[in-house]
């Protein structure tokens, strides 16, 4: 897939400035930062979600703990 990315130029310069220190491509970088982007917040949706579940089962998870 082809896709434009418009940058702010220090964006860009820091972006190419890890790339270069990783020994990675622009674009490497770029995919990488997305990946890593994408798990957190996956992974605060999955702790909000067990978060509630908590809270609405407090009781019996009490309960079953003793």
């Amino acid at each position: 897939m082809d896709l434009r990315l418009r940058l702010p130029d220090e964006t860009h310069r820091r972006l190419r400035a890890v790339a270069d220190d990783d020994g990675n491509s622009l674009n490497a970088e770029i995919v990488i930062a997305i990946e890593e982007h994408l798990e957190r917040k996956q992974n605060s949706a999955v702790r909000a979600i067990a978060r509630k579940v908590a809270q609405r089962d407090a009781e019996l998870l009490y309960r079953l703990s003793q």
